[in-house]
């Protein structure tokens, strides 16, 4: 007995040996496959989409900020095809800054809207570009399958879907969307009126850059002043040579 207790004292790893195979670490998760915010590039996609003339008007604007600022809590952008924003590219040149600004942004809600929530709503909605009493707002209005985005100026109707996947979709637009406050009737009136209008000397004439130039009426002014100093002139000159005339007389 004593010499089998000695032997298990001696050898104890013969009883106490474990199997050696090791485990292996659970596989990892599969990825989600919905886009990290922070690593959307608008640019890329927007072009990807068939939108590259507008993702470059959008890249040379201070209005990529207002898109990169709103993505990762969701953004849905109306993008012009490059054959609709070609015919429309003479009139966006001819914007100021901070109108080209606005209407960039007039392209893109703060929301991520999906196309089966785009297709149930209906009614005025907000851009990136509504600020205060600057309303820039919209009409989105469906019928049966067709999406359409309306302003007083256009009835632009939504076509493919560029990139749909939260929290971003891009929805293709047959017609740039231009906004009421830039190119309404009410917004052109009141700078035209203006210039018509002016009645103080000390304003200087609109340039030929100007859109409210007119070289008809620029002109048609300048004969007039110039008719009326040309008379002045000659009024004067008269009386200085009768006088003269007078007084050669006298001696």
């Amino acid at each position: 007995m004593y010499p089998f207790i000695i032997f298990l004292l001696l050898f104890p790893s013969l009883f106490n040996s474990q199997p050696t195979n090791s485990v292996l670490p659970p596989a990892p998760a599969p990825a989600p496959t919905t886009h990290d915010p922070t690593q959307l590039n608008l640019t890329r996609l927007l072009s990807t989409a068939g939108c590259t003339a507008f993702a470059q008007a959008l890249a040379n604007s201070t209005a990529q900020k207002a898109f990169n600022d709103v993505v990762q809590g969701g953004l849905t952008v109306f993008c012009p095809s490059d054959v609709v924003w070609d015919n429309f590219s003479s009139k966006f040149k001819n914007l100021t800054l901070p109108a080209k600004t606005s209407l960039l942004e007039f392209h893109a809600v703060p929301i991520y809207m999906p196309l089966p929530v785009l297709k149930s709503n209906n009614g005025v909605t907000n851009t990136l570009a509504t600020d205060g009493a600057d309303k820039f707002d919209f009409t989105v209005q469906n019928d049966g399958q067709d999406v359409t985005i309306l302003t007083t100026v256009v009835t632009a109707k939504v076509g493919g879907t560029g990139f749909d996947e939260a929290p971003l979709a891009i929805f293709l637009v047959d017609c740039v969307l231009e906004p009421d406050e830039l190119f309404s009737v009410h917004a052109v009136a009141p700078a035209s009126a203006k210039v018509k209008g002016r009645s103080d000397m000390g304003s200087s004439p609109p340039s030929a850059e100007s859109p409210d130039y007119s070289p008809a009426d620029h002109d048609g002014d300048g004969d007039g002043n110039s008719a009326v100093r040309v008379d002045g002139g000659e009024f004067y000159l008269a009386a200085v040579v009768l006088t003269t005339w007078i007084g050669f007389l006298q001696l």
